[in-house]
C-alpha cells in the first residue's frame, strides 16, 4: 500500500470523515451563535473557515491515507483563528504557540505510531514558520467520543501541562530548531507535501521534541459536548 501525508484544503476537505466534515466544534463559537441566534449550514462553515485560515495563515491540517483509505488527520492553526479556544478554563493559549486543535487516527491504525507523526508533522510545519511551541487543550477524563483527544496522550509525546484544570487542562510541547542549523535554513525547512509515514525517518523531526522515545497514540474520536455548554440529553 501507498501511504502518504497530504495537506487539508479545500479540496481534500471531503476526505474527512463524515461526522468530522460537518463538525465545527473548534471552528466556531457557541456564544457566537447566542450572540446572533444561529448558524449556517456547518459543512459550509467549515468550509469558510479553512479558506479564511488557509489564506490568512497557511496550511492548517494534514491528512494520512493508506491507500485511498483515510487513516487519521490532525488540525492545528493559529489560536486567533480558533474561535474555541478562548472558552476553555485553562486558556487562554500563550501567543508565542500554535494551537493543535485534534489529533483522529481511526481504530484499524491504532499502534502504527501515526498520532506521533502526525503531531511531528505538525511541529515541523510550525517551527518551519518560526513559531517553536504548540499548546492544546487536552480531555483529561479521556472520554469516548470527543473531539478533544485524551491528555494522556498528548503527554505520551512530550507535551507538558502548563496550567491544571480537571477536566480539560492546557498543555505545551516545547520545539526548538537544531543546534547546528543556521537561521537561513532553519527558515527554509520544510517538511514534503507528501510524506511515506510508515516508512517516514524521524531523526531529524524528533530534533523539534524535548522528550525521546514517544509512545504509541491511542484512538480519538469527535464529540458532541462542548466546554462551557451543557450536553443536550
Amino acid at each position: 500500500m501507498h501511504r502518504r501525508l497530504v495537506n487539508l484544503t479545500l479540496d481534500t476537505l471531503d476526505a474527512l470523515p463524515k461526522r468530522c466534515r460537518a463538525c465545527v466544534f473548534w471552528e466556531l463559537s457557541p456564544l457566537c451563535a447566542e450572540a446572533t441566534g444561529e448558524v449556517g449550514d456547518p459543512a459550509l462553515e467549515k468550509e469558510a473557515w479553512l479558506s479564511h485560515t488557509l489564506l490568512e495563515w497557511g496550511g492548517c491540517g494534514r491528512i494520512a491515507y493508506d491507500g485511498d483509505v483515510v487513516a487519521g488527520y490532525v488540525t492545528f492553526a493559529s489560536p486567533k483563528f480558533v474561535p474555541r479556544a478562548v472558552e476553555f478554563p485553562s486558556g487562554p493559549v500563550s501567543p508565542d504557540a500554535a494551537l493543535l486543535m485534534t489529533v483522529l487516527v481511526r481504530p484499524a491504525y491504532t499502534g502504527t505510531g501515526l498520532g506521533r507523526q502526525l503531531v511531528q508533522a505538525v511541529a515541523a510545519d510550525v517551527a518551519r514558520r518560526g513559531v517553536y511551541a504548540i499548546e492544546t487543550f487536552g480531555d483529561a477524563r479521556g472520554e469516548s467520543n470527543a473531539c478533544l483527544v485524551p491528555a494522556d496522550f498528548y503527554r505520551s509525546v512530550g507535551f507538558k501541562t502548563v496550567r491544571f484544570d480537571p477536566r480539560y487542562p492546557r498543555l505545551r510541547l516545547e520545539l526548538r530548531p537544531p543546534a547546528d542549523r543556521d537561521q537561513q535554513a532553519a527558515d527554509t525547512f520544510e517538511v514534503p507535501r507528501t510524506v511515506e509515514w510508515f516508512e517516514l525517518d524521524d531523526s531529524e523531526l524528533e530534533q523539534f521534541f524535548d522528550a525521546p522515545g514517544l509512545d504509541e497514540p491511542g484512538i480519538v474520536r469527535p464529540r458532541d459536548g462542548r466546554p462551557g455548554i451543557p450536553r443536550r440529553a
